[in-house]
Parts: structure tokens; sequence; C-alpha cells
């Protein structure tokens, strides 16, 4: 690792987050013989992975000899509605045992049963017990593992970064070949997508942010990068994801360098988040709970999952328990706080405090109760993005050394994620993206030397040597780096946009509604912004510089704010975790494809258009479209009127 005055750093792979994506990605690069470094918002070893409490997924039999990848993913593109593309599922689930063995020869501490088989417990939607944990913080234990790795390895970690910018080697890519769909079309048709390979493709330089800790700017030059960045859940008012995390952060970094958004409408709200206190209002209660035996209660101390989901009850898919529970209260059957109760007070409290630590201590901590003997208050929580950036299956985007991995991107999930498989996508896609990344950045040395340094030096010729790479006459550049007044209340004002007019039941007049507010909100912004001087090494105004960082936020999830309307605009259906109230059936004949979104145009303002065009979603075939065929695909369509 090279560091180079003015805070420049230069690596062969440069990973964009701290989380088990971007750590199990760094260690295949490592391996594969790359320089890696990883920058981190999050301090080391406290990324968001760090809240996934339930588990991991892989069909290993240790419970249910029956299970298997096939049966594993027919479970995730039922619940996901059909939306995913089947061969990542395929991997995904392929691969899942091999995941899970690796991660206990690196010494992951699995709870496992009395003769030593690992125990797997049920999750909402699943034909088999094939849930792997440890306790109830596997994320945890997870990231633990990884990180013991990534530091006998020495792999580089910089915390405390806050990246606001993809730099690229070549900008003159433009393409005008889709047909264009407006929010407010009825979207009839099927636009084609274009063959990448016919475009020009543009390659990644390295990124460009802030040092939060030394309040100074810092730029990484580097031959393939890893966007490994999280989601956009946070965009809403009442979200599990923690304060300064997932406001779609590297959603946009990708969207502003030219690559697409998909599937941005499939936000999954978590059934029970807590709604008391107010300062634990959407910390999540885990589905691990629900998987030990938990029950739904309603004010009224019906178990009212019988009237949604007889059969499957607590342990139905995501979305609808999540609706369930939602439709309890705004029918006045809630609880005081506005939630339904959450019961475990059936269970023997050592069953509790060994499978349920983390739980019994939070609601100790949070809300004063003792959960073996009281019942929890809880309601719906913005908690994943099953949309995200477009990538192939090897996690390449299409801009040349771009790749992503974890919550960034889209179509492994679907219409609806089921639990457990979040950390299991970030194992299995975070090993083949640091794989890809690391034989790029080789490529990129042996064949392309010329090339990357003739371009390098064209970067370099509009610099003053004092700006850290970048001229004042950059103009597309300032446009991108820029700061408000005040940006805390855009960000407060969108929240509560999102979580009023695009939450968990939608419908049209509230969603354009929800539109215009979002455009005012992102003309205001950019009609006040204000350039930054990228000369000043250091940032001495505290409040200046905090506002460089959430204004850049705010940017950030004004992208998502606008995509995830848009989109949701278009599909006249419900499917998954996109319900419209409107359109409240499942529709196949019409709705079975991708939505993606496109930026337009060149530089960052607010004149800058999203385009939205569709795709119809891949064909199953193989082994896994006779198995979905004659058991699963009659049985998946559901309603929720």
């Amino acid at each position: 690792m090279k560091k180079q005055r003015q805070s420049n750093y230069t690596c062969d792979v440069l990973i964009i987050g701290g989380g088990s994506a971007g750590l199990r990605a760094a260690i295949e690069a490592h391996d594969a013989g790359a320089d890696v470094l990883i920058i981190s918002k999050s301090k080391k070893g406290d990324p968001h992975t760090t809240l996934a409490r339930g588990g991991i997924n892989a069909a290993l039999g240790t419970m249910d000899p029956e299970d298997n990848w096939v049966v594993h993913a027919a479970d995730t593109l039922r619940e996901g509605e059909f939306l995913a593309d089947y061969e990542r599922v395929e991997i995904l689930c392929k691969n899942a045992p091999d995941a899970i063995n690796e991660l206990v020869t690196w010494g992951a501490k699995f709870h496992r049963e009395k003769d030593g088989r690992l125990t797997q417990r049920f999750f909402g939607a699943h034909t088999y017990r094939r849930t792997v944990f440890y306790e109830d913080w596997t994320g945890q234990e997870i990231i633990r593992v990884l990180m013991e790795q990534v530091n006998q390895r020495k792999i580089k970690i910089i915390d405390n970064v806050y990246i606001m910018k993809l730099l690229l080697l070549n900008s003159d890519g433009d393409d005008a070949n889709r047909e264009r769909l407006s929010s407010s079309s009825k979207a009839q048709g099927v636009a084609q997508v274009p063959n990448e390979q016919e475009q020009e493709q543009e390659k990644i330089k390295g990124a460009f942010g802030v040092d939060i800790e030394k309040k100074e700017f810092i730029t990484f030059e580097c031959k393939s990068l890893i966007l490994a960045a999280g989601g956009y859940t946070r965009v809403y008012e009442v979200s599990s994801s923690r304060i300064f995390e997932n406001y779609g952060e590297g959603i946009a970094l990708a969207y502003e360098v030219g690559v697409d958004l998909v599937d941005m409408e499939m936000v999954q709200f978590h059934p029970t988040g807590m709604v008391w206190p107010e300062q634990a209002v959407g910390t999540l209660a885990t589905e691990a709970i629900r998987g030990e035996g938990g029950i739904l209660l309603n004010s009224q101390g019906e178990r009212f999952m019988k009237n949604y989901d007889p059969e499957r009850m607590e342990l139905g898919p995501r979305d609808v328990v999540a609706r369930a529970n939602y439709n309890e209260i705004i029918s006045g059957r809630g609880t005081e706080h506005g939630g339904v109760w959450l019961d475990v007070t059936h269970l023997r409290k050592e069953v509790i405090l060994e499978r349920l630590t983390t739980m019994y201590e939070q609601f100790q901590k949070l809300d004063g109760i003792d959960i073996s003997k009281e019942k929890m208050e809880v309601g719906p929580t913005a908690h994943y993005s099953m949309g995200g950036v477009v990538v192939d299956i090897n996690c390449q985007t299409r801009v040349t050394g771009l790749f992503a991995v974890g919550e960034v991107i889209s179509q492994i999930h679907g219409a609806n994620r089921l639990g457990g498989n979040s950390l299991l996508d970030t194992i299995v896609f975070g090993k083949i993206a640091g794989g890809e990344a690391a034989r790029l950045a080789k490529q990129t040395g042996k064949g392309n030397t010329k090339k990357s340094k003739d371009a390098s030096s064209q970067l370099k010729s509009k610099n003053d040597t004092q700006t850290n790479g970048f001229g004042d006459n950059d103009d597309d550049f300032y446009d991108g780096i820029f700061v408000v007044k005040e940006p805390i209340k855009f960000r407060n004002k969108l929240q509560k946009v999102m979580m009023e007019y695009a939450g968990i039941v939608r419908e049209q007049t509230r969603l354009q509604n929800g539109l215009e507010q979002i455009l005012e909100l992102k003309n205001e912004l950019y009609s006040n912004k204000r350039h930054i001087n990228l000369k000043e090494s250091v940032i001495d105004d505290n409040n200046k510089f905090e506002n460089i960082v959430l204004t850049s936020q705010v940017k950030s999830s004004l992208i998502s704010c606008e995509a995830i309307i848009r989109s949701a605009l278009i599909r006249e259906e419900s499917r998954g975790a996109h319900y419209r109230s409107d359109f409240p059936k499942l529709d196949d004949e019409r709705w079975n494809l991708n939505i993606y979104c496109r930026k337009e145009g060149n530089g960052v303002s607010a004149a800058a258009e999203m385009t939205l065009f569709k795709h119809k979603v891949k064909e199953i075939k193989g082994r896994l479209a006779d198995f979905v065929k004659s058991h699963v695909k009659a049985a998946h369509h559901r309603t929720f009127e």
C-alpha cells in the first residue's frame, strides 16, 4: 500500500464498505494476489451487518435431511414472487453449504445440537429448517470471524471515510437508445434492453471523499472498485438501520456514473420493529423471536395471523406478516403506542436466554420489560432494500472495473427477501466479487498499463497539485460536491414524505403527491447549493464539515426516493413488498418484469432526468424450472385485500 501526500492512496482493489460483503470480497481479492484497501464510514468491526440477528441460510439438512439447494432456491424465488434472476438464486443456494462450512472452518461458533450437528431453526416462509445461527447475534459473530481473517492477512482498513464521488477514466460514453417511460405512463409493452457490449465502456479510476476524523479530503486510485455500501431503507423515518447508515450512498455513487438501478420499488418492511420508547422506534425485534415460537396478538388478545396466513401463521412471508400487523394497527386493534403484541411468555426462560439473548437484553434496556414475563410492542419498520445496482452474475456493473455486492445490488431476492438470505448473499457473492475484481486488476496491470497511465495523466493535467487531484475548472466534478445550509432539515422532510406517501401500502394519488414533494425538495437542495473549496486540505469549521457529509447523504437519499416512487407508480399491481391498494392483485400477465431506472444527461443537477424502462424477468430453466413447475408456481399467487 502506498500512501501519497495530500492523503491520496493507491491500490489494486478498493472496497467501499466494511460489512460482511466487503470483508469477504477483500479476503478473496487478497488471496488472489491483489493489493486490497477497505474503506468504511463506520468503525472497524461495527458495520450494519452486526445488526443481523437471526441467522444465515443453507440447505445443510442437519435437522431436515429432505432439504437441498433446489428447495432452498424454489423458496427464494417463490417468496420473491418470481422477480429475481433464477441464475443468481441458483448460485446463492448451491454455494450456501460451502459458505457455512468455510465460516465454521474459520472459527464461527454457530449453535450445535448435543450430538455436534449444526442447529438449524425455522425462519418465515422456509419449507425446512435451514437457518444456522449464533444465539441471536449471528451477524456480529460473522463479522468477528471475517475481521480475524482480514487481520491475519494484514489487509488495510481505513474507517471513518465518507465517499462522495466515484472517478472515471473516460466519461464519453452515452446511450440514448432505450425506450423511455414516464412515471405517469401506463407502461404498456416491454422496452428492450440494448446490448451493453455495443456501447463504449467507461472505466473506474478511483473514489473521492472525506476523512471524517481528520476532516480532510481524501482521494483513492485503483484498478478495480467494489461497492459494498449497503441499502437505502434509512430514507424512511421508521427504519431498523442506524441513524448514520443506509441512505442509498452506494446506489447513488453507481447511478451518477451511469449504472442502472432495478426493482427500486421493492423495499421490505420487517414485521417487528420496536414502537416504544421513542428513542428505540424502528429498532429490530429479530425474526428469530417468531422462529423460536413467538406469536402475534392484537390489542384484543387475538392471534390474528390466522386471518392472513392460517397455514404458516407468524412464520409466513415477511411482506404478508408486515401488512397484517399494519392492517391490525390502522383498523383500531393496535396497542397504546401504535403496534401489536409479540409474545414469548409461553417459552421457558432458559430457552429465551439461550436463543434470544440479545433480544432479552435489548427490551430490558430500552423498554424496561422482561420478555419472559411481558409482551413486546412491535410494528413494521423499513428493513431491507431488494432493489439496487444492476450487475451481472459476476457482480460487474456496466462500468469496467466497478463491481458491487451485498444490499447495494438487486435481482437476488426479487420482490421479497427470505429471512436469513441476506447474510448468505454477502458471503457467496462477496467471494465472487473479490475474485473477479482481483482478476480484472491483474489484467489492467499487464495489458492496459499504457492506457491507464495516459488516462491518469490526462486527469492530473487539470490539476493544481494542491487540490487533491482536481482543479477549479472541472465543473462536472464540482457539481457533485457541494453543501447546503441545514441539510438535516432536508433529510427529515424526505423521510417523512417517504413514510407517509410511499410506505407499506401505496396508492396512485399518494405516490404522485409524494413524488411532487420529493422533486420540490430536490429543486430546493440544488437551488441552494454552494461549492466547496477543494484546495482546503483540512476543514476547521465543524459545522461546515458536518454539512458536507449530511448534504451528500441527502443528495444520495433523493436519488433512491425518486427511484422508489417512480417505479412504484409504474408497477400497477401488488407483488411482494410492493403493495398497491388500488391494484391489490398480482398480475403476471402484465407485470412479470423488472423496472429499471437510468440517469440521463451529464453532471449532477436538479435537471438531470431519471428515465425508466422495463424488461421481462429471465425464464427459469433446468432442474430448478422442473421443480418450480411441479411444486411451487401454481400456489404462489397471493393477494391482500
